[in-house]
């Protein structure tokens, strides 16, 4: 990858390069390992919003049964087991990761992109960004594209308008902890969060399923086949993060 991409970057005359890919999360380690002057971005969204929208697109099912009318709270607890491991991976070389908040990227660009611009030691002018207009800067790929109006789509707190009140509750009670600890307020009272059932199953079981599925990927020829990649960046994406070479 270093040889190729280095090779891009001095043909396009810059001084680095980014790779995006949400897994990276998952590969920290070895990144850096394999390129230690590698930083580290790591955009987070509101847990409810990704289930939205990855629920739009036939969400993350681990269980061949998992139908999509009950993707929305395994795609939830699947954000934060995403969320929990980039962080656990990113703050054992804090000098090199970063954490942004994806609201604060859409709501205050220029400030997002400042703190970013000291953190990488590179000129993010918002200004410049986009009269360039590359890449999504100038299309969309929302999952919601085709139904809001451009002048009218916010990717912001979506799901307010888009889910019941008891999906809230059921996710709220299921990822309410981390949503709070992220910066996310709950909306639903203490009382309406109960965790049924399914939700304490979901809690117990899937997180070490996700880490088995990892460490096959990871350690078995077998474990290349698994599918980790649900979390894309789109109008609505979620902890996603940017590889970024440091020259």
């Amino acid at each position: 990858m270093r040889i190729v991409m280095d090779e891009i970057a001095q043909r396009q005359q810059v001084p680095r390069w980014a790779v995006y890919d949400p897994d990276n999360v998952l590969h920290v380690a070895r990144i850096k390992k394999d390129i230690p002057e590698a930083l580290f971005v790591h955009i987070i969204r509101d847990g409810r919003d990704i289930a939205l929208s990855l629920n739009k697109m036939d969400g993350f099912k681990p269980f061949p049964w998992d139908g999509k009318s009950r993707s929305i709270q395994e795609t939830s607890v699947y954000w934060e087991w995403m969320v929990r491991t980039g962080q656990r991976y990113g703050r054992q070389i804090p000098a090199d990761y970063i954490e942004i908040r994806y609201e604060e990227l859409v709501s205050d660009p220029r400030r997002t992109l400042a703190t970013l611009s000291q953190f990488l030691a590179h000129d993010l002018d918002y200004d410049r960004i986009q009269s360039a207009g590359l890449g999504r800067l100038s299309e969309s790929n929302s999952s919601f594209r085709e139904e809001e109006p451009p002048h009218q789509a916010t990717p912001i707190n979506r799901w307010k308008e888009k889910l019941p009140r008891p999906e809230v509750a059921a996710l709220e009670a299921l990822i309410g902890t981390c949503l709070q600890q992220l910066g996310y307020p709950l909306t639903i009272p203490e009382s309406e969060r109960k965790l049924s059932l399914r939700g304490r199953f979901l809690r117990a079981v899937y997180p070490r399923l996700l880490g088995a599925k990892l460490w096959l990927k990871i350690h078995t020829p077998v474990g290349k086949l698994a599918n980790l990649s649900a979390l894309e960046l789109d109008g609505s994406a979620s902890s996603e993060e940017m590889l970024l070479n440091k020259d």
